[in-house]
């Protein structure tokens, strides 16, 4: 007689699987674990599902990373570094302009700006005419990357002194097809000013100071680039492929907006609007996870904390935050201590940056693309001229196909 072995509670195959009864839910969702309720309501689960996951959880461990050889950035000991330089004391010293030229070929340049030809910045912003007005700006520059890229002869030719000329354009063109946060026309390009002054005033209308814009420039300098994230990887996959440099850059956008990636931003933006219409603890209730967990803050790079976020925090009072926008941030970060969760990651530095800047939702992760667009570029360089080519294979963990 066929044993039949007794079916798992919740907790017992989210247990057994190593995660939160939200993601076994999501598992049943799809398919993958057999779902039983009984006329109370309780559910159990299959357990030969369960098991057939957890071997393929630890199969799925075992397996080697995809590697890319890079000499761009290194993250190691809680430091982070471009090219042998420490990121930081790089970000805060240089323009960002003069940290992409650093990264995509190793010299520090003489200039601190890029030429700008706004050729293409009228059909750029033409494209932009149906978009709602409260667009988010990494929608914008997903079109601005398409269109600009649509009228390029030149766009598949993968040599270095024909895709660096073509990155400057098209970074400035990404912060000059943005529309003004003040409502003037923004048809007027601006090649005498650097990259943060101009996207300063396509995300706020406070007007710009010498510490307004060393900040933003800092930002973007320390967003430039993290060795193989998500988009990054994504980046490279399509440059190895030999995807041109505006496929590479839409690659990336089409990544980072992720949650769990550029996009984290966007939540903890609204989570300084909420602590200071209703005060910080009245904020954080429903944010906070298992263990005291909280969107923003820890990083599993940085285990004594994420140096980037220090430094841009540190530099918030110098920007003159209008109200009590400072006071604010200041409290969220001492009730989050306080409560023993780990340090602020470059994200809660980022909303508190859009946040203190009195900038609409979604300007976390304009920062964040528009900066990281310069390691992609980066990246795909250092692709092109690489014979890697990697073939992805999946685990397979779905039920096995009858014979025919």
């Amino acid at each position: 007689m066929r044993v039949i072995a007794p079916r798992l509670t919740t907790a017992e195959a989210a247990d057994r699987l190593g995660v939160k009864p939200e993601t076994l839910y999501a598992y049943v969702s799809r398919g993958l674990i057999e779902r039983h309720r009984d006329p109370g309501g309780v559910s159990t689960y299959a357990p030969r599902d369960v098991e057939r996951l957890a071997r393929a959880g630890r199969r799925t461990k075992s397996l080697p990373p995809v590697v890319f050889p890079s000499a761009l950035t290194l993250i190691a000991g809680g430091r982070l570094s471009y090219r042998g330089v420490d990121a930081i004391e790089a970000a805060m010293s240089h323009r960002f302009e003069e940290v992409s030229e650093w990264l995509w070929s190793g010299v520090w340049p003489d200039e601190t700006s890029w030429p700008f030809d706004a050729t293409g910045l009228d059909h750029v912003l033409a494209a932009q005419r149906p978009v709602p007005a409260n667009c988010l700006p990494l929608d914008r520059f997903r079109i601005i990357t398409a269109v600009a890229g649509a009228g390029d002869p030149i766009r598949h030719d993968d040599r270095p002194e024909v895709v660096l000329p073509t990155a400057r354009r098209l970074l400035r063109l990404l912060a000059h097809g943005l529309p003004r946060a003040d409502g003037r026309e923004a048809r007027r390009a601006e090649p005498t000013r650097s990259m943060a002054e101009v996207l300063w005033t396509r995300l706020t209308r406070l007007p710009r100071s010498p510490a307004r814009i060393d900040l933003l420039d800092a930002a973007l300098g320390l967003l430039a680039d993290h060795e193989l994230a998500s988009s990054t990887f994504a980046v490279r996959m399509a440059a190895m492929v030999r995807a041109d440099v505006y496929e590479v850059i839409g690659a990336g956008l089409n990544v980072i907006g992720g949650l769990r990636h550029g996009g984290a931003s966007l939540s903890i933006e609204a989570m300084l609007r909420d602590a200071a219409r209703f005060g910080v603890r009245r904020a954080l209730d429903g944010r906070l996870g298992d263990g005291d967990r909280l969107d923003g803050f820890g990083h599993a790079l940085y285990p004594d904390g994420d140096p980037r976020a220090r430094a841009l925090l540190d530099g918030l009072a110098g920007i003159d935050p209008p109200g009590d926008r400072l006071a604010t941030v200041e409290a969220v970060l001492d009730v989050v201590a306080a409560r023993g969760i780990a340090p602020p990651n470059v994200d809660v530095a980022l909303a508190a940056i859009t946040f203190c800047a009195d900038m609409p939702p979604g300007s976390g992760e304009a920062i964040f693309a528009l900066a990281r667009s310069a390691g992609w570029i980066a990246h795909a360089l250092e692709q092109y001229g690489q014979p890697t080519f990697v073939r992805a294979r999946v685990d397979y963990i779905g039920p096995s196909a009858s014979p025919p």
